[in-house]
């Protein structure tokens, strides 16, 4: 039987990967996040910086996307070469040991794994807009507003290549809203039913 695996996707400023990290705690389970950025960049003798430049992001989207489609091949083609980089390296994780994996595709990369639980976290946008100015400290409203929708556009694009599809909440067993129940609410809830329906030896 393969190790539990919890693999959780998030919208940009809903916390998402904080319920990671708190729910990593509670199980006592690893969290692999900026891991998979250190271990694609190892694999594929690169610095961090250049992973992290295309970490889930396709190139960019709008019409810069569609200009570096056009006029810069290299781009997308280091874009692939770290996607398949990194669907390796996440399957190498789920292999080892139980664990968290944060974003990357990971619900579509284990797809009909045994023993998963793909999870969803998400929260309305005000609240995002909050979070990100309050707790992401990342600028005015104004600024957050344009960080998020900037994010949201670039994942989108992300899952619309390497995943083939927008956005599916069907892909996911479980999606939590943070406004809702809150990190601790939110990890609580997620360990409580990773416990129940996976396997722990």
């Amino acid at each position: 039987m393969e190790g539990p695996v919890i693999t959780i996707s998030r919208q940009f400023a809903s916390m998402g990967r904080s319920v990671a990290q708190r729910l990593s705690s509670d199980l006592g389970i690893s969290f692999m996040d900026r891991d998979i950025v250190k271990e694609t960049a190892k694999r594929m003798n690169m610095p961090i910086s250049e992973i992290s430049s295309h970490d889930e992001k396709p190139g960019s989207s709008g019409f810069i996307m569609k200009r570096t489609y056009l006029f810069n091949f290299g781009v997308y083609s280091i874009s692939k070469q770290i996607f398949e980089a990194q669907k390796n390296i996440i399957s190498d994780f789920a292999q080892k040991a139980p664990c968290i994996i944060v974003g990357r595709l990971a619900e579509e990369v284990l797809a009909g794994r045994p023993n998963t639980l793909r999870v969803y976290i998400y929260a309305p946008f005000d609240d995002r807009v909050a979070n990100c100015a309050e707790k992401l400290m990342i600028g005015n409203e104004a600024e957050c507003v344009k960080a998020i929708k900037r994010v949201d556009e670039a994942r989108a694009a992300y899952r619309r290549r390497f995943a083939g599809h927008d956005f599916r909440l069907e892909d996911f067993d479980l999606a939590l809203s943070t406004s809702r129940f809150g990190i601790e609410g939110c990890a609580a809830i997620i360990g409580a039913i990773a416990k129940q329906r996976l396997k722990w030896d």
